[in-house]
């Protein structure tokens, strides 16, 4: 895409194109934020997993089954050379979603699901930079299995101790395979 396609597309001149926008990644950043749900609400359905599920499996969804998945990968592909549009996505929107997904891991800290000592800043991560690896190399699905064996990874490693000892997704993981693996990398410690 480039700005006279965009300005033949629009029926207008280049100038008149930046005279509203700075370049491409402006116009693609403003698309993206225009056609993208304001607020992919976390749902509150009582159980973290359940909501994590939810809304990662929301996220997914826009980003890897609506054409604004590929406008996702051009912003983030332009931002490698415009620190301003790097900005501007950062701030209208991965802190928007950040900071809720943020409060929704404190109040279940609140509740004692997810111990105290956690970065949430690294679970957030965690939980999200899968589905962003995943839509920039597509060399995995985003299915409901993959998100489920997901979110229950993440929450194995984040849960109380006591909520620690439930298992994988059984159709993705074999907890004996994994022992053994971690046996071996631990020297059986």
């Amino acid at each position: 895409m480039t700005i006279d396609a965009i300005a033949d597309r629009a029926g207008a001149s280049k100038a008149t194109i930046y005279r509203w926008w700075a370049g491409k990644g402006a116009i693609l950043l403003e698309a993206f934020l225009s056609g993208v749900e304001a607020d992919i609400a976390f749902p509150d359905s009582g159980t973290l997993r359940e909501d994590l599920v939810a809304q990662v499996s929301a996220l997914a969804h826009v980003l890897g089954q609506t054409n604004l998945g590929q406008m996702a990968i051009a912003l983030l592909g332009e931002a490698q050379h415009d620190t301003q549009l790097a900005a501007a996505f950062r701030s209208g929107w991965l802190e928007p979603r950040r900071t809720v997904g943020r409060e929704v891991l404190f109040r279940a800290t609140e509740r004692g699901e997810l111990r105290a000592d956690l970065d949430l800043e690294v679970v957030l991560d965690g939980l999200y930079g899968p589905v962003y690896l995943r839509l920039l190399f597509g060399h995995g699905p985003l299915d409901r299995p993959t998100i489920e064996t997901l979110v229950d990874q993440v929450l194995q490693g984040i849960a109380r101790q006591k909520d620690a000892e439930r298992k994988c997704s059984p159709a993705h993981a074999n907890p004996t395979v994994e022992t053994e693996r971690w046996a071996i990398l631990t020297d059986g410690a």
